[in-house]
Parts: C-alpha cells; sequence; structure tokens
C-alpha cells in the first residue's frame, strides 16, 4: 500500500465556536482505495488555516508520496528529522505531522477491520470519562469569559453540567484579558491583584458549593502567573479540592512551574502547548506536574501520545487528553484514552453534539459523562467532505 495523496479540508466554524474558530481536516489516500482521516489542531497555530493546507500539501508531496501507511514510525522519522534540517519540537510542524500520523492510523485500522485501540495494545476501559468547559446557555448574550467572572451564573451552569452527567466541569476563573493593560498572550507572567483573587475564589466556592462531591473542578489557567502568583491562588483554592490546576505559568519554563508543584497540594497539569516526546521528558526531569494534557493532533500524533503516556505511566503520572477542535482530535483522543492504564479523564466540546457530531459520518457517542468506545475500524469515524467543503473560509480567510 502507498500513499498517493492528500486533500485538506480548513473549515470557519460559526458562531459560538465551541472548539475553536477554525479547524483544519485532511484526508490521505492510497494506491488500494482505503483513505484515512486525521485533524491538525489549530488553536497554537500563528496561520490562517489555508496556509497551514499549504503546508500539508507541500510536506505530502516531498516527502510521502509513496510511502507506506503502515510504516508509522518512519513517517514521524521522515518528518520530524528528514524533513529540513530541525530536529526540534516546533508546534507547526508537528500539528501538521500529527493529523497526517493520524490519518495513517485510521488508513492502517480500516484496512485490517479493527479500530486504532486494538492496534495499540487492546482496550483497558469500554468507556471513557469525560469533562467539558462551562459554557453559557446559547440563549444568553453572555460569553464563557464573562460568565467565569460570575459566581452565582457559573454555578448555576456547573451544576446543569452535573445533572447532565459530567464527572468534571473547568474554567479559568479569571477569565480575559489577563489584566487591563495586558491580554491573555503576554509575555510577562503576573500577579493577579487582591481583588481578582477574591473573584477567583468565591467562583470556585460556588461551584463547590453547587455540585457537592458529584463533580470535578478543573482549574483551566493558561500561563499568566508568576510561580508566586500561582501559589498564592492554590493556597486560596485547596479547601474546595479542585481535581487540577493548569499550566499556571507559562509553559517553558518547567523549573518555574515545579515551584508551583512544590509549593502546592493542587496537583499541576500542563502540556497543551508542548509537543513530542522530549518536551515532557523534561516535565518528568522536572517533576513538574502530575497530569499531562496532551494534544493528540499536536504533540506528534497518536503513537507519540502513546510513548509519552508510557514514560508517564512509569512515573505513576496521569495522561488528559486535550481537545479543542473538531471531531477528528477527538475521536483519536478516545482511541488514545481506551488503551492507556495511566488515562484519567478527557476534555470535551460538551456532549460532541451540534458541529462536531454533524462533520462526522456517526456521531461520537457520549453516555452519562463518558464517551462509549466504538469498534468501528480506524478511528472510528469519517468526515462528512460536503459539509465541510460548505464552510471553507472566504479566500481572504480570517485567523
Amino acid at each position: 500500500m502507498k500513499i498517493t495523496g492528500v486533500e485538506t479540508f480548513p473549515i470557519e466554524v460559526p458562531p459560538p465556536h465551541k472548539g475553536g474558530k477554525v479547524w483544519l481536516f485532511l484526508r490521505l489516500d492510497t494506491d488500494t482505495g482505503v483513505r484515512g482521516y486525521g485533524e491538525v489542531m489549530m488553536l497554537a497555530s500563528a496561520f490562517r488555516p489555508q496556509a497551514m493546507a499549504v503546508l500539508i500539501e507541500d510536506l505530502v508531496e516531498n516527502h510521502l508520496l509513496g510511502h507506506d501507511p503502515y510504516e508509522i514510525e518512519l513517517l514521524y522519522e521522515k518528518l520530524y528529522a528528514r524533513a529540513g534540517y530541525s530536529h526540534y519540537p516546533e508546534q507547526t510542524k508537528l500539528a501538521i505531522i500529527s493529523g497526517l500520523e493520524m490519518a495513517c492510523w485510521d488508513i492502517v485500522g480500516k484496512d485490517v477491520r479493527q479500530p486504532v485501540h486494538r492496534l495499540l495494545g487492546g482496550a483497558v476501559r469500554d468507556r471513557v470519562r469525560t469533562y467539558t468547559y462551562i459554557y453559557p446557555d446559547d440563549a444568553g448574550d453572555v460569553d464563557r469569559h464573562e460568565l467565569w467572572m460570575q459566581p452565582d451564573l457559573v454555578a448555576e451552569r456547573a451544576a446543569y453540567y452535573a445533572d447532565l452527567g459530567f464527572t468534571g466541569v473547568k474554567l479559568d476563573p479569571f477569565g480575559f484579558p489577563v489584566t487591563q493593560d495586558q491580554g491573555l498572550g503576554q509575555t510577562v507572567p503576573v500577579q493577579y491583584s487582591l481583588s481578582a483573587l477574591d473573584t477567583a475564589e468565591a467562583v470556585i466556592r460556588a461551584i463547590r458549593e453547587a455540585v457537592g462531591n458529584r463533580c470535578d473542578i478543573l482549574v483551566g489557567t493558561h500561563g499568566q502567573m508568576t510561580a508566586a502568583g500561582a501559589i498564592r491562588l492554590a493556597r486560596r483554592l485547596e479547601p474546595y479540592d479542585p481535581l487540577w490546576f493548569e499550566e499556571p505559568v507559562p509553559p517553558e519554563n518547567m523549573a518555574e512551574m515545579a515551584k508551583v508543584a512544590r509549593a502546592s497540594r493542587i496537583p499541576i497539569t500542563t502540556g497543551e502547548r508542548l509537543t513530542t516526546k522530549y518536551d515532557f521528558a523534561r516535565l518528568i526531569e522536572h517533576e513538574a506536574a502530575a497530569i499531562f494534557n496532551l494534544d493528540v493532533g499536536q504533540v506528534g500524533g497518536i503513537l507519540e501520545s502513546k510513548k509519552i503516556a508510557g514514560m508517564a505511566e512509569a512515573h505513576y503520572l496521569q495522561i488528559s487528553p486535550h481537545v479543542w477542535g473538531g471531531p477528528l482530535i477527538a475521536a483519536a483522543s478516545v482511541q488514545l484514552g481506551a488503551c492507556c492504564p495511566n488515562f484519567l479523564i478527557m476534555e470535551a466540546i460538551e456532549r460532541f453534539g451540534g458541529l462536531h457530531a454533524e462533520l462526522l459520518d456517526e456521531p461520537i457517542e457520549w453516555r452519562d459523562g463518558y464517551v462509549v468506545l466504538s469498534e468501528r475500524p480506524g478511528l472510528g469515524h469519517d468526515l462528512n467532505e460536503d459539509l465541510a467543503r460548505r464552510l471553507a473560509p472566504a479566500a481572504e480567510g480570517r485567523s
């Protein structure tokens, strides 16, 4: 079997943009007629999906035509180490590698008529636990960042998700922007004011009172704080027993994150902005996190994710796949979570309804807080190409 070509599907997500404003899918074709789908994580990309699509097509044309899709390890080595003099865990290329690698697993699974998890050692569970961000009611006029700053309202929404069956809900209790004079993308982490800390504490307290022990609370900050500032916050939130404190400081300085991990009784989570086993090996060396929220659509693909999970397992660390994108990253994450003994929980975009369901030939099955493991071959889901083409961005595009 040989790869013969690729087609890309950049799409513009309609409001309310749950999972992001743009998604990027791809399809690899083979000379036997078996086709595989993948998705490139776009959250960390500085480029429009149309530009990323050109990069994908160029990589396939120059390095993958004629490649056997069964040779997944070799594909990774070709694109990571041999396609240019880089050999560095850079986000743009690794996101593209992830999408192509994912599509090869889909091809192999379809060719042998087995789901991917059976090719990775087999399932250790028949369902995959999920959490969701707390979103406002679609009928309301408040956005999610504003919602997260209002204790009573966000607690009501948290209880709504717990009633649906979710056993984990997530939010950033500071909202955005970080400060009045700095936005989310600030390069220098900050110390929050006492009033901001008061609000964050009130929000988490209100959620805990609303959901009791039915639901874990995931504090999903985004690298905004200094280590000292994060420790101050952690001590305020410890009485409400969050499941984790995510990326409290920027991810590049793992020694600073380790300071927070040593000082806090809340487990530290990080990984959504990291790539490859090499980044995660550094996390382990620094003892900077207890949970890795790697993204299958960016870290290097399914096999690289499995290697990271194995490294984590040997150190009694857990994984929690990050899902902020479309339904194929989610489908690949389900396959990964099914076969990793140290899996904890997976991010979901609510119950994967709406556009996530419409873009698949068969929707992801969510039931009582869990995704039910599919036994369909490959990733278990094919892309609705007609709908994807209708959602393509206008010629000028938007990032």
